[in-house]
């Protein structure tokens, strides 16, 4: 089980016990992740309106990946294999997964690869997905997401559920 799976399982496991809430997955992220930037949904979506995004890269697993993901999102799962890549470390990079966690600790790994322009995107795809931003499974533009298990699939609306694209 790779470090990023393994931190998402205990998370599971803790929030199933206590609860989630997007002030304890921001006060996780920032405890554990101290040195991660992030980039609001908001400002992400007016660079790509813009033409001016970063490469942009989804971390989740390929099942969440093909439900649906960010347009021109280029699906890759750790920092190592976002390096071999992408070996500009001065590019503008911007990570996401369900909730901001596992990017985070994506994040962190390029940081120690070198990498100075990376930011975490805030809330991820569930707050995309919530605020009604455009969503693509590879073929058509959808507003679902894959809600990775029951207990993250709490911090969005069960209507934008699917576990298939």
């Amino acid at each position: 089980m790779s470090k990023s799976l393994f931190l998402v399982s205990m998370s599971s496991f803790f929030f199933g016990l206590f609860g989630v809430s997007w002030e304890k997955v921001d006060a996780k992220i920032d405890r554990e992740f101290p040195q991660v930037q992030f980039i609001e949904n908001t400002e992400l979506d007016s660079l790509y309106r813009t033409g001016q995004q970063p490469i942009v890269v989804d971390v989740r697993e390929a099942e969440e990946y093909a439900v649906s993901h960010l347009r021109d999102a280029v699906h890759l799962e750790s920092g190592v294999a976002i390096a071999e890549q992408f070996p500009d470390k001065t590019a503008a990079i911007v990570v996401y997964c369900s909730v901001g966690y596992r990017s985070a600790a994506v994040a962190e790994q390029l940081a120690e690869l070198g990498y100075g322009n990376v930011r975490n995107l805030r809330h991820s795809i569930f707050d995309w997905a919530e605020r009604g931003l455009a969503l693509t499974n590879g073929q058509t533009e959808t507003s679902k997401v894959h809600p990775f298990n029951r207990i993250w699939g709490r911090l969005v609306s069960k209507e934008l559920h699917a576990y298939q694209p």
